[in-house]
């Protein structure tokens, strides 16, 4: 049965892009995963030359891996983007700024270009909710006037490549907001161009107990985001390390289109309370639950089949 992991980066190795990646992708390939998900620059503003997508592309093939899923970026990352916390955002598809937006999209486009080249079927987005824009009727129009022109613009390259945009849900704003956002863009743009991708601990934090966004929007779940929590922040663990229903989980995944291996965001050494392990022990000790999982899923579409 295919698995999945997310690949972070720790930066740590003297060609940490290069050789520490390389090793990085042989721990997971032999801990017995099959896919990734390709984290490495989320969130940053930094374009990929097309020699660095090859590059890529043939770390994980000679690893032996598929890629599932990157994550894209939309130019907010508060450790590398220009004013503390992202007062001055280059490039970033949802801005107001029109070159700043054209700029964005082409950021975007950048991590579709890679996705394609790795085989991986989406680009998951952060679309951030900033509570002083959507507390202004104004305002807030004219947010999800920029939005759904930006996805009217990428839907000619998500066609074209067959790379659609998966929007994830952020912890930063309430349910209901979340919900209203996640209606808006599924009702007016086709799968062919989004879908969903479900957080599992963000969903924790914005509704503790709840699943809410799987059960109302499952039906265009595309990807995953699936890791453990203890409801308090965004910790990131693998599962049953936290607080989250496995079983109450998988069973609405398997009541939706979204095509298997689930992808765990569970870095090594990153989020939350970490883990106090070597590297390769934390994928070898990842593998059997992230399998036990996926199998979950995979057991419970067999019996209503």
């Amino acid at each position: 049965m295919d698995t999945c992991i997310t690949v972070w980066y720790w930066p740590t190795h003297e060609r940490w892009f290069d050789e520490g990646m390389r090793r990085t992708l042989r721990w997971v390939k032999e801990a017995g995963f099959t896919h990734i998900n390709w984290n490495p620059d989320a969130g940053y503003s930094y374009i990929y030359a097309p020699a660095e997508i090859d590059h890529i592309g043939q770390m994980i093939d000679g690893a032996g891996l598929k890629a599932w899923s990157v994550h894209g970026s939309n130019g907010r990352n508060a450790v590398s983007e220009v004013g503390l916390p992202c007062r001055e955002t280059r490039k970033h598809f949802l801005a107001p700024v029109e070159w700043q937006r054209q700029a964005g999209l082409d950021l975007v486009r950048n991590r579709i270009a890679l996705a394609e080249r790795i085989g991986s079927p989406n680009v998951v987005m952060h679309f951030e909710l900033d509570n002083e824009v959507l507390d202004d009727p104004d305002s807030k129009a004219a947010y999800y006037d920029t939005l759904h022109r930006s996805l009217e613009d990428l839907r000619p390259d998500c066609e074209r490549s067959g790379v659609r945009i998966a929007i994830e849900n952020l912890p930063g704003a309430s349910l209901e907001r979340t919900v209203e956002q996640l209606e808006r863009v599924f009702e007016r743009h086709p799968e062919s161009v989004i879908g969903l991708c479900y957080d599992s601990g963000h969903a924790e934090l914005v509704e503790k107990g709840g699943v809410t966004i799987l059960e109302t929007f499952r039906s265009r779940l595309i990807t995953t985001h699936l890791h453990d929590n203890l409801s308090v922040r965004d910790d990131h663990l693998l599962p049953w390390d936290g607080h989250l229903d496995w079983e109450r989980l998988t069973a609405l995944i398997a009541d939706s289109p979204c095509a298997l291996p689930l992808n765990f965001e569970t870095p090594y050494r990153h989020h939350g309370m970490g883990y106090s392990t070597t590297e390769p022990a934390f994928y070898a000790r990842a593998f059997p639950l992230i399998h036990k999982v996926t199998g979950m899923v995979a057991k419970a579409r067999q019996d209503h089949s």
